[in-house]
């Protein structure tokens, strides 16, 4: 019992982390196994044995392999091993215990980080939106008025003054998207351009065509590639039509969504020439 709550403990310590981890859970034996059913280990990405123990030894140093794995590929597993070494079957490691145990490897993966560069009408609604949807919210903005819990009731991070600079100091990593909605065209250009090249799996910006093309004029003077800037979803969102905040926002993360789950949608950033 104090094994199961040191792991819990622990798992619950990384969630609010926001790091991936899988529990390994023993869930059948038959015959001599290290340990029984129940018994409990957590792993992190890299492969690293937080807490608990299946057994020890080759099991377990094979099971941080597979919860690895799950956790690279986001899904959670059923693993079946017979442990003895004169077994010739596929699943067979090398132990003498003789038994057959099977366990479950249950991934627990973090959400992603949503960062929305501006905290304006369409933020607004989107961040409303996308907290629903499970993701950690991060809203900028350097306007007070604009930037504050009775606009923002559920978002976890509101972050005050020069957006581009600011955003400079989170952590933006390939779990991170980024919507660039700011109340102006300097601000939109000066957030892109530092967010431009790093690692967000998804970066959006707002725009007309024509401030579109500036912008990306200014940045090609600057240094940036066409391939870096052919990256960037702008014209914002998919073709479901609508101009309000709400119905823009909605767009924005019927795209997000679409991406997530490799679904083809009407993208007004693939209708749009923008380096013509």
């Amino acid at each position: 019992m104090v094994e199961d709550i040191k792991v819990l403990e622990e798992l619950n310590n990384r969630l609010k982390k926001n790091e991936a981890v899988a529990m390994v859970t023993i869930t059948d034996v038959k015959g001599s196994t290290p340990r029984g059913i129940g018994s409990v280990m957590l792993v992190d990405s890299s492969g690293n044995l937080l807490i608990g123990t299946v057994g020890g030894g080759i099991l377990e140093s094979e099971l941080k392999k597979e919860a690895v794995n799950c956790i690279k590929r986001r899904k959670s597993l059923s693993v079946n091993y017979k442990l003895d070494d004169s077994a010739v079957v596929f699943n067979a490691l090398p132990m003498t215990c003789g038994g057959d145990i099977s366990l479950f490897i249950k991934v627990f993966y973090p959400r992603e980080k949503l960062i929305i560069a501006g905290a304006g009408h369409i933020a607004e609604k989107l961040s409303k939106m996308a907290f629903l949807l499970g993701y950690a919210v991060t809203v900028l903005d350097n306007r007070k008025e604009r930037l504050n819990k009775e606009i923002f009731p559920d978002i976890e991070e509101l972050i005050h003054g020069n957006i581009a600079k600011n955003i400079k100091e989170l952590d933006v990593d390939d779990n991170t998207l980024i919507i660039i909605v700011t109340h102006g065209h300097a601000f939109d250009q000066d957030v892109l351009e530092v967010v431009l090249g790093g690692k967000a799996k998804y970066i959006g910006m707002i725009g007309s065509i024509n401030k579109i093309k500036t912008c990306f004029k200014n940045l090609l003077e600057k240094g940036f590639s066409k391939e870096e800037l052919s990256k960037v979803y702008t014209p914002i969102g998919v073709d479901l039509g609508g101009e309000s905040p709400e119905e823009i926002a909605l767009s924005i993360m019927a795209q997000i969504q679409a991406l997530k789950y490799d679904k083809e949608v009407s993208h007004l950033s693939n209708m749009a020439t923008k380096l013509d």
